[in-house]
């Protein structure tokens, strides 16, 4: 079950930082694991498509491409 507190997460926008990318991501306290259908890298610019018992869905909206 997902409480209101992940649901509030869905649409939020954040750029990726080492530890998002090889560990996941804290919002208010809470770690989550990050998923996306496409690779992730430090400096993306992602958003919350999804949020469930597994962790946060993410979708890149900016691709960092400088450290590729």
């Amino acid at each position: 079950m997902i409480d209101n507190l992940d649901q509030r997460l869905i649409g939020r926008q954040f750029v990726l930082s080492q530890a998002d990318v090889t560990v996941g991501a804290t919002f208010y306290g809470i770690f989550y694991r990050l998923h996306a259908a496409e690779p992730l890298h430090v400096g993306d610019t992602v958003k919350v498509v999804q949020a469930d018992q597994h962790g946060l869905t993410v979708q890149v909206v900016l691709a960092q491409r400088g450290g590729e």
